[in-house]
């Protein structure tokens, strides 16, 4: 039964053991028995399960199954897994469990019955691991994956290696250290302004590097977003059906003609013809689960779910080339979303994050202010507010309470 599956496993370990490691993989510790990645397609879950198994290449000890593919659909995972515990396997990884209609009661039974075996899941971010026909909350150890911050497509297209900055820290230090980034790229003959233009319009999705243009890229990009509405968000939410997919691409339409979109629920509502609130609210998570957009609450007591958002935006500034975007809008996406990653990445018990604010645009931690605009931006807006902040694009260093936009291309 495992032959053709471990063919497959290491012609899959042999084609995406790439050179470069992400964050994810330098940082994250899998060695819990049952460890799940979830994140929005294409930002290289299955690459980081492909460089995790490389600890065990020339041996049959590691065992990948995408569950993506309609051949292994009709197979019992368990079944799988019981096999291939017996014959010494140490580690098996399970892509796309959202696929698999009884990924939650099958991981539990593994997780129950075979103590030996350590297993690495990835599905959609849009799957909620607690509400599984079986709960595995006490089981698994749930890590959200992002997509490439600015840093990372440094390292990845241009082999710089810097390192991270603490949020915190770089607000005190900005200058010196975009100073010292700033120089490092010069003595490489680079300039860090051009560089971050190509990041906003093709680098976060890592998979860019092996399109041949742009052009497929977007493309390729579209089809994600159809997928992700069309394919996983029906995998994962059975109450879903045709039409009402029809409407939430209808609603992510309507969105991304106008970002940031500040939502109005009485004219949304008669846009895409439903008639309730909860709804519509709940149309608007799951895109924002599913890694499409992202919504921008009132404060940190607001619930995505439940209350409304004051703006909207798409998830990260890719998405918003596939139509001609407005460069106000880009410079806020992108601040949100380096930002919202950071705290997704952190992983913290507390509220902190990044909310909407009456006197900036962004108001983070309950206690930074924050005004994003070009390299003129004044002050004006947040004079004489404690904890306010000028982020301005198109300049290479800052100077007092000016940071450069790219800067927050570091945090991760």
């Amino acid at each position: 039964m495992l032959t053709e599956l471990f063919r497959n496993s290491h012609q899959f370990v042999k084609n995406n053991n790439f050179k470069y490691k992400r964050y994810f993989i330098k940082h994250e510790n899998l060695e819990h028995r049952l460890s799940i990645i979830l994140g929005a397609r294409g930002i290289g879950k299955s690459v980081t399960i492909a460089q995790y198994m490389s600890k065990y290449t020339g041996t049959n000890k590691a065992l990948y199954i995408s569950l993506d593919d309609i051949f292994n659909l009709n197979l019992s995972i368990y079944e799988i897994a019981e096999e291939f515990e017996l014959q010494g396997g140490k580690l098996l990884c399970l892509d796309e469990i959202h696929k698999y209609d009884r990924w939650s009661m099958e991981l539990k039974k593994i997780y129950d019955n075979l103590p030996t075996l350590q297993v690495v899941a990835s599905g959609s971010s849009a799957l909620e691991i607690h509400k599984g026909s079986h709960d595995l909350s006490r089981r698994a150890i749930v890590y959200k994956m992002v997509g490439m911050s600015f840093r990372e497509f440094l390292g990845l297209y241009h082999k710089f290696d810097f390192e991270k900055l603490f949020f915190n820290d770089m607000l005190k230090n900005h200058l010196n250290i975009a100073d010292s980034i700033v120089d490092k790229l010069k003595l490489n003959e680079q300039k860090i302004l051009p560089l971050f233009k190509d990041y906003l319009k093709f680098g976060y999705y890592p998979y860019f590097k092996s399109m041949p243009n742009e052009a497929l890229y977007f493309k390729t990009l579209k089809q994600n977003i159809n997928t992700t509405i069309e394919s996983d968000l029906l995998n994962i939410f059975p109450s879903l059906n045709g039409k009402s997919i029809k409407k939430i691409k209808l609603l992510l339409s309507i969105i991304s003609e106008s970002v940031p979109f500040t939502p109005t629920l009485k004219k949304l509502k008669e846009a895409i013809d439903i008639q309730d609130d909860r709804t519509l609210k709940e149309y608007l998570y799951r895109l924002d689960d599913a890694g499409l957009i992202k919504l921008l609450m009132k404060s940190s007591l607001s619930f995505k779910n439940l209350d409304k958002p004051e703006k909207i935006y798409l998830e990260n500034t890719n998405l918003m080339f596939t139509k001609e975007p407005n460069i106000g809008a880009i410079r806020e996406t992108f601040f949100l979303n380096q930002l919202s990653n950071y705290y997704d990445i952190k992983d913290s018990f507390d509220t902190k994050g990044v909310y909407a604010s009456k006197q900036g645009d962004f108001l983070v931690d309950d206690k930074y202010l924050f005004e994003i605009g070009g390299k003129n931006k004044s002050f004006k807006q947040v004079k004489d507010m404690p904890n306010s902040y000028v982020v301005a694009d198109d300049i290479e260093v800052g100077f007092g309470n000016k940071i450069p936009l790219w800067l927050f291309g570091f945090l991760y």
